[in-house]
């Protein structure tokens, strides 16, 4: 994308993104009001026939998860990780860029009507179905980082297993100098089994002493952890991790399919088997493995070494962008939580045609919907990502009234 164009992109002042930085207390009016704008100048770059494909996308329509809305510059891996599920999914082994600009990206995340946008908004996290330094996938990674950075300025983060070099990573620097990073490394001496055509460990180490070299935020994905694995090589894994430049790990559980599971049998993991909470039902069916003893070892290790233990991915990149987030059990993650107005977010959703009442809890907040289920989806996800709390979700009857 012409460097010209990302910056057309930037509106002035940070108002922009709705936050506060010395008080950090959100308004959700205006945190729609900047998102309607926002929308509406991405769509005046874009032709009509651009707008509907954006439209048709699932990143205009889709639900983010707990930890956010997962982007795809790509389809599909080339690596070829027995732990892997995307296979099971029906992805490509050959992996695809994505078929939307880096515009239409944008276009799509505004539009859709779970997210807010900015600095508060809604946690953007690439990797999930396709490795995004691919030398097929590279560009548009960047390109979606470039804009998304430059039009919507939302957190975030990027996983990767890919060997990035002081060259490769000044790209990635100038398109989110924001960007929280992971870094993921399983196994050290199993490697070459479990990740055929995977760069080795050692050069995932280099990417994670690039990357903190060049001041981004890196942590350790140490996902997935797997049985007779994880327990015997994680401490020496924590240890060098943290000699890279980690500022912190995320210990991620493994999840078998019936595939993944027979496959890893094969090279001699049986005791996976003895901790699976149940048998995969077929070969999409993703069943986790039941790790909590090896994380609590890991976790107290990561804390001697030096290491932050992120409860989830989405915590380093609450961390990476200095904020605080209570959404889910895991946390509460980063530092103190935005300032709300009961009042005002009732307003602001009473301007989408959603009639609520606004409850404060401690460290969420209940919040009561006239309507059918759409408004108490749309309804909560606002909230929730506004306000960074868990949110309950409560018909509203006469008794609110």
């Amino acid at each position: 994308m012409p460097i010209q164009l990302v910056r057309e992109l930037h509106f002035k002042g940070e108002s922009t993104f709705v936050w506060d930085k010395v008080t950090k207390k959100i308004e959700l009016s205006k945190m729609l009001k900047d998102k309607l704008r926002v929308r509406e100048d991405l769509a005046s770059k874009l032709s009509h026939k651009e707008r509907r494909k954006a439209l048709k996308d699932g990143h205009a329509h889709r639900e983010p998860r707990p930890c956010g809305l997962t982007i795809h510059p790509g389809r599909g891996c080339s690596f070829g990780c027995l732990y892997c599920y995307l296979e099971d999914m029906g992805l490509p082994v050959d992996p695809e860029p994505y078929g939307l600009t880096g515009l239409q990206l944008a276009y799509a995340v505004a539009s859709n009507p779970f997210t807010l946008i900015g600095r508060g908004g809604t946690f953007l996290a690439f990797g999930s179905i396709t490795e995004p330094f691919l030398p097929r996938i590279r560009e548009k990674t960047l390109e979606y980082l470039r804009v998304i950075n430059a039009s919507l300025g939302n957190p975030c983060q990027l996983s990767t297993k890919a060997y990035l070099s002081q060259e490769d990573v000044i790209p990635l620097s100038d398109a989110n100098r924001d960007i929280s990073a992971l870094v993921t490394i399983p196994t050290l001496d199993k490697a070459p089994l479990i990740e055929p055509f995977a760069p080795s460990p050692e050069l995932r180490f280099q990417t994670i002493r690039n990357l903190a070299s060049a001041g981004l935020h890196t942590a350790l994905f140490f996902r997935p952890m797997i049985p007779g694995i994880a327990d015997e090589e994680g401490p020496h894994i924590l240890e060098k991790a943290f000699e890279s430049g980690a500022k912190g790990v995320v210990l991620g559980a493994l999840r078998v399919t019936s595939s993944i599971l027979k496959r890893l049998q094969e090279l001699g993991f049986e005791s996976i088997e003895s901790r699976m909470i149940r048998e995969p039902r077929d070969r999409r069916d993703q069943v986790p493995i039941s790790m909590g003893d090896v994380k609590r070892m890991l976790s107290k290790i990561a804390e001697r070494v030096g290491l932050k233990v992120y409860p989830s991915a989405c915590s380093a990149n609450v961390d990476a962008h200095e904020l605080g987030c209570h959404m889910c059990d895991m946390g509460p993650c980063g530092g103190s939580l935005p300032e709300y107005d009961p009042e005002e977010i009732e307003q602001a959703l009473s301007s989408l045609g959603i009639e609520t009442k606004v409850v404060p809890r401690g460290h969420s907040i209940l919040v009561y919907v006239r309507g059918g289920s759409k408004r108490r989806k749309r309804a909560k996800y606002l909230v929730s990502t506004a306000t960074k709390r868990k949110v309950l979700i409560r018909q509203l009857g006469n008794k609110m009234e």
